[in-house]
C-alpha cells in the first residue's frame, strides 16, 4: 500500500497566468489569498506555504475559516528572538489545533541586515543551529537560563504566568515541525542534523536525489529520520496534449528576452549545485554543455528563438519551464521545474518520486492560483493517497 502523500500549495501575493512577467501579473490581493486558503482546506490539501509581507499575521486570520489546513510560514533565524517565536508558535498551535509549520530561511546578507541581523555569512548556519536548538527547548517549556554566542535569556516564564500556574494550551508533540531548504554543503549538513523535512526545488529526480541522500545520510548518522519534499510548478490537464499546449503558451508569453534576462540574473549568484558539485560562473554567453539537448536550448535562445517546448522536458513529465521563483533551468541545475501532463501521468510521476526517491511532500504552484487549485483538486488529488492524519498534540507544561 502506498504511503500517504503530503500535497500542499504555494500561496504568493504575486498571482496571474504568468506572474514572473509584468504583463502576466495581477495586483496582489489579501482577499484572494484568503479565498485560496479556504479552497485548499475544503478540497483536501495538506497545507500551504505562504509568503508575503507578514505571513504569520495573515495566516493567523485564516485559522477560524479553515479546519485541517496546515500553514508553513517562512522564518528568518534571529529576526524574531527564539523566546518570542516559541511564544508565537505555542499560541498558534493551540488556537489552530497544531496546524503550524516553520519554514527555516537562512536568507541573504541584505535581507537579514534590513531586519537588524548582522551575522557574517560564514556564521549564518552556526547562528541558525543555536536558534533552532533554543526554540525547541523553549517550546517544551525548558526555561533554563542560557548564555550563548548569538542568543541569551534569563529564564523568565514563557507565558508571563507565575511558576507552577497551569495554562490551557495544547501544543505539538514534541514541537512545531521545522522544514527548510538550501543546497550548499552547510545547508545539507544542517538539514541532516536539525530539520524535520528538507525541501528543494524540483528538477530531475535522479539528480535531486543526490542532494537528498547526502542529507539523509547525515540524519541517519545522528539517529534521526529526515523527511524530504519538493517545490514544483504544475500544469495538469485531462490529456497530455492539453497540458503541453498550455506549457507552450506559457513559454511563448514569457518570451526569449525575458528568459535570457532571468537566466543572467540567476547566474550572478553563482549558486552551488550539490548534484553536480560545481558552481556556474560567468553569464549566459559563457554557458556550454556537451549534452545535445541542452546545447540545442542554448543555441535557440542565443539565436533569438524559443526552445521547443518538449526539448525542455528533462525527465518524463518534468519540464524546465519559466517559474515564479527563478528562471528557465536551461542547464538542469536545480533552479526549479514543472510537473506537466495528464492527471494520470503526473500522479504516476509523483508516486515514482515517492517510492523510488523517498519524496513524501509536494508543494505545488500553478497560475492563476485559484483556478489551478481547483483543477488539481478535480483531476489529480483523487488519484493520490493523501495524508489526512491530524497533528499530534500534548498539553503544554507551562
Amino acid at each position: 500500500m502506498a504511503r500517504p502523500m503530503q500535497v500542499m500549495w504555494y500561496i504568493n501575493p504575486n498571482d496571474g497566468p504568468f506572474p514572473w512577467s509584468p504583463k502576466g501579473r495581477i495586483q496582489a490581493d489579501l482577499a484572494r489569498s484568503r479565498e485560496i486558503a479556504v479552497t485548499l482546506d475544503r478540497r483536501g490539501f495538506y497545507g500551504t506555504l505562504t509568503v508575503g509581507r507578514s505571513p504569520l499575521v495573515e495566516t493567523a486570520s485564516w485559522v477560524p475559516l479553515t479546519e485541517k489546513l496546515r500553514f508553513l510560514i517562512p522564518i528568518y533565524p534571529g529576526v524574531t528572538p527564539p523566546m518570542q517565536l516559541a511564544q508565537h508558535a505555542k499560541l498558534f498551535d493551540s488556537i489552530s489545533g497544531g496546524r503550524f509549520l516553520l519554514n527555516q530561511v537562512n536568507g541573504t546578507d541584505s535581507i537579514l541586515k534590513s531586519y537588524g541581523v548582522d551575522v557574517p555569512s560564514d556564521e549564518r548556519y552556526a547562528m541558525s543551529e543555536e536558534y533552532w536548538t533554543l526554540f525547541k527547548r523553549l517550546y517544551n517549556s525548558d526555561m533554563t537560563p542560557y548564555e550563548g554566542k548569538y542568543f541569551h535569556y534569563s529564564g523568565s516564564p514563557i507565558n508571563n504566568l507565575p511558576p507552577g500556574s497551569q495554562s490551557d494550551i495544547w501544543v505539538q508533540d514534541p514541537y512545531t515541525p521545522i522544514w527548510g531548504s538550501g543546497n550548499s554543503p552547510a545547508a545539507i549538513k544542517q538539514a541532516g542534523e536539525l530539520l524535520d523535512v528538507y525541501l528543494a526545488h524540483m528538477f530531475r529526480p535522479d539528480r535531486l536525489n543526490v542532494q537528498f541522500e547526502a542529507a539523509r545520510t547525515i540524519a541517519r548518522q545522528k539517529g534521526r529520520t529526515l523527511g524530504t519534499g519538493v517545490l514544483a510548478n504544475i500544469i495538469v490537464r485531462k490529456t497530455e496534449e492539453e497540458a503541453w499546449d498550455h506549457a507552450r503558451w506559457v513559454l511563448e508569453q514569457t518570451g526569449v528576452e525575458q528568459i535570457v534576462r532571468q537566466i543572467e540574473q540567476r547566474l550572478k549568484t553563482g549558486r552551488y549545485n550539490p548534484a553536480l558539485g560545481t558552481r556556474e560562473p560567468g553569464g549566459f554567453e559563457a554557458l556550454t554543455s556537451d549534452d545535445p539537448m541542452i546545447k540545442s536550448r542554448l543555441d535557440a535562445l542565443r539565436n533569438g528563438r524559443l526552445p521547443d517546448v518538449r526539448a525542455l522536458e528533462s525527465y518524463p513529465n518534468v519540464w524546465a519551464g519559466p517559474t515564479s521563483w527563478g528562471a528557465l533551468d536551461v542547464l538542469e541545475q536545480g533552479w526549479g521545474s514543472y510537473l506537466v501532463g495528464s492527471a494520470q501521468n503526473v500522479a504516476e510521476r509523483m508516486r515514482e518520486m515517492q517510492e523510488v526517491y523517498g519524496i513524501d511532500a509536494f508543494i505545488l504552484a500553478g497560475w492563476p492560483s485559484l483556478e489551478e487549485v481547483n483543477r488539481v483538486a478535480d483531476l489529480l488529488l483523487p488519484l493520490l493517497e493523501l495524508d489526512t492524519s491530524p497533528p499530534k498534540l500534548q498539553r503544554s507544561t507551562d
